[in-house]
Formats: structure tokens, C-alpha cells, sequence
């Protein structure tokens, strides 16, 4: 098996993800700030907009798994970024606020279609071996796609304004072509023999109903707290801190691009010492670091906050491939569930925190405290998981995305 940094179809389902993802995190920045002024949306509206994206490109995830696992991966990899850059696009010329949601719904089907496979892809190209580590380089993709995409559509459209929203799409679709044809040829060369999963879904038998139960509360607890700090971080440093919005925005774009290194780090340590010990080491030490950096609530915090992000980042590729390995024949539909539902379930605790972080029930300060016990309680459950290095679990039986 090829070192992972030459395997080239490895490579462009990173930069599919990229561009995925890219796009996925500018949209908060096209709706809230410039869709906002020209379509004069309030905040409720732009609420309703985010969460009809987040939806439609999270709970369709499974679905689009299932499919892209018997038909093949190419079209679902290449097919997602070439829908969602075409949208996202004609989103900036939209008249009023009805097309626009609809739109935006739309436009998350593309990034459903796209990640099951994707993710499903990396785990194969990447060889039975070192599939943990390949599935962190392509989530490495997706999370520098996630740090960039706000950036770059503040830069563009604060330049040539809503519709900047064309431009932005072109610096995805310029990957379309390269995915399509680098995992065609790197199949090819590889002479890799087309195989399709079963119509019918079957479960690892190394999973007990005990390991299932945990694995999805792990998944779940894990999406809670992650997207609960990321989303408070800042105005817990600004309300509490007395931070500038400009440098609480530093402070969590810190985390975030640590966090993406610390994803492919953790691949990496999970190939050779086992899923569940990363997962388990990883959660044990992001808990008491993060409580200290929001008790700390200093300059300090600019120390910490690497390290927080760093090993938080490692717990992740090696739940998505313990989700991959639920389903040996579909690991499409395991990464849906993976990304998909339990990202779900992660809105829906981030909606849980913000109501204890009100002032009338636990106050900010103390519900990103109780947050700090999260990680605990998922490393708790992360021990009850089956440790498939130890088992020998084959890897799916799904063709890369490379496939046609």
C-alpha cells in the first residue's frame, strides 16, 4: 500500500471535502450578514434558513449513504460538490427570502451526497492498515474547509457584494474536474475490481446491542459538546472574559485549526494502538483542560486553547471508522449515520445549552462548566465500544469513490 501522501485518490476526496465544507461554513457569513441586508431578513428568518441547510445535508446523510454504497461513488463524490457550488452560487441573485430557503435546502443535498461516500472512499483507499489515518487526512479537508470558508466569503463579497456568491462556488467547482478524474485514474492504475454493496443491511457481529447503544451516545455526547464550545466559546469570552469580539474570534479559530491537525494525529495513533484507547485518552484530558481554560478566563486561555483543540480533534476519525465498521457491507450508511444524525443530535444539544446558559436557568458561566463533564461521560461509554483493530474486522465491502 502507498504512503498516504501519495495516494492520489486519498488526495482529491480531501480536496472534495474542502470544497464541501468551504462552502458549508460560509454560509452562515452569506446568509447572516449580506443575504440579510439585501433580502432585509430578521433574525428569525435567518435562523430558520441556517438550520433548513443543516438539515437537509445532515439527516439525508443515511439515505444517501445506502444508495451511493449500492451504486457505485464516483457520481455521489463528484455529483455533491457540482450541485452545491451550482446553488450556492444562484443563492446571492435570489429575490426574496422563500427562494432563498428553498435554495439553501436544496443545497444541502449536495453536501449529503457528498460525505457518505467521501468518508466511505477514504477508509478503502487508504488500505486496511492505515484506513484510521485516511479517513483523518479527509477529514483534515473538511475541517481547513470549515476554518476557510468564512474568511474567504468575507473577502469576496465584501469585495463585489451578495453575488460574490458565484465567485465564491467557482473556487469549488475548479475541484470538480480533479476529483472526478484523479479517483478514475487512480482506480484504474490500481485495477481496483468494482464491488457494490448488498441491498440488504447487516450489522458487524462484533457489535452487541450494548456497543451500538454506546456508540451512538458516544457520537452523540461527542457532537453536544464540541459544537456547544464551538458555539459559545467566544461570547463566553466576551461576556465573562471581557474579551473584544475580535480576539474571542482569534481565540476560536485557534481551536479550530489545531482541532484539524489533531483529527489526522489521532488517525494516525489509532492505526497502531486501537480506536477505543484514543478515543477513551483523548476525551480524559480535553475535559480538565478545557474546564481550566474557562476557569483560567485570561490571556492564559491563548496557552491552552491549542492543546484543547489538538486533542479533541483526535477523538473524531476514529469514531467515524468504529461507525464505518457497524456496517461491514455499507459503509456509506454508517458514515451517514456518523455525520449526519449525530451531527443532528449535536444541534439539538447546542439548542439544550444555549437554554441552560440563560440567565435564568444556569447562567453561561456555569453551563459551559457542566459541559466540561461531557467528555468524561463520553469516555465512559467509549469503553464499552469493541476494539475491531483487536478483532480484524474486514474492511467494507465498498468500492472508493473512485468507482463509476
Amino acid at each position: 500500500m502507498k504512503p498516504l501522501w501519495k495516494n492520489v485518490t486519498l488526495w482529491s476526496l480531501t480536496l472534495g471535502h474542502f470544497s464541501v465544507d468551504m462552502l458549508a461554513g460560509a454560509m452562515p457569513i452569506v446568509i447572516g450578514l449580506y443575504l440579510k441586508e439585501t433580502l432585509v431578513l430578521d433574525l428569525a428568518q435567518i435562523g430558520l434558513m441556517l438550520a433548513v441547510f443543516k438539515i437537509a445535508s445532515s439527516l439525508t446523510q443515511p439515505l444517501f449513504g445506502y444508495y451511493s454504497d449500492l451504486y457505485g461513488g464516483r457520481w455521489f463524490a463528484v455529483g455533491g460538490v457540482l450541485w452545491m457550488s451550482f446553488l450556492i452560487a444562484i443563492i446571492g441573485f435570489l429575490p426574496d427570502f422563500n427562494t432563498a430557503m428553498m435554495i439553501a435546502g436544496l443545497a444541502g443535498f449536495g453536501s449529503a451526497a457528498f460525505h457518505p461516500q467521501g468518508a466511505a472512499g477514504a477508509n478503502v483507499a487508504a488500505g486496511p492498515e492505515k484506513k484510521t489515518a485516511g479517513v483523518a487526512m479527509f477529514m483534515l479537508g473538511g475541517n481547513m474547509g470549515y476554518a476557510v470558508g468564512p474568511i474567504l466569503a468575507a473577502v469576496i463579497m465584501e469585495t463585489v457584494g451578495v453575488r460574490g456568491t458565484a465567485l465564491l462556488a467557482l473556487v469549488s467547482l475548479l475541484t470538480v474536474p480533479m476529483l472526478y478524474f484523479l479517483t478514475g485514474q487512480a482506480q484504474r492504475s490500481a485495477g481496483v475490481v468494482e464491488r457494490k454493496a448488498s441491498w440488504k443491511i447487516e450489522l458487524n457481529p462484533a457489535f452487541t446491542t450494548l456497543a451500538i447503544v454506546a456508540l451512538i451516545l458516544t457520537m452523540s455526547l461527542r457532537a453536544w459538546s464540541q459544537e456547544s464550545f464551538s458555539a459559545f466559546l467566544p461570547q463566553y469570552f466576551v461576556d465573562i472574559a471581557q474579551f473584544t469580539r475580535e480576539r474571542a474570534s482569534l481565540l476560536s479559530s485557534v481551536m479550530l485549526f489545531v482541532l484539524a491537525f489533531g483529527s489526522l494525529t489521532g488517525g494516525m495513533l489509532a492505526d497502531r494502538f486501537g480506536g477505543v484507547r484514543v478515543m477513551v485518552i483523548s476525551m480524559l484530558i480535553s475535559a480538565p483542560l478545557t474546564a481550566w481554560m474557562f476557569l483560567l478566563g485570561d490571556y492564559r486561555a491563548f496557552y491552552i486553547a491549542p492543546i484543547v483543540g489538538f486533542v479533541s480533534g483526535a477523538a473524531w476519525p476514529p469514531m467515524l471508522v468504529m461507525a464505518q465498521g457497524l456496517f461491514p457491507k455499507n459503509a456509506g450508511v454508517g458514515t451517514g449515520v456518523a455525520l449526519g444524525f449525530v451531527f443532528a443530535m449535536g444541534a439539538l444539544g447546542v439548542s439544550f445549552s444555549g437554554w441552560l446558559a440563560e440567565p435564568v436557568n444556569m447562567g453561561l458561566y456555569n453551563a459551559m462548566l457542566m459541559l466540561c463533564i461531557i467528555p468524561v461521560i463520553t469516555a465512559l461509554t467509549a469503553m464499552l465500544l469493541p476494539n475491531l483493530n483487536r478483532e480484524k474486522v474486514k474492511a467494507p465491502a465498498v468500492q472508493p469513490a473512485g468507482a463509476d
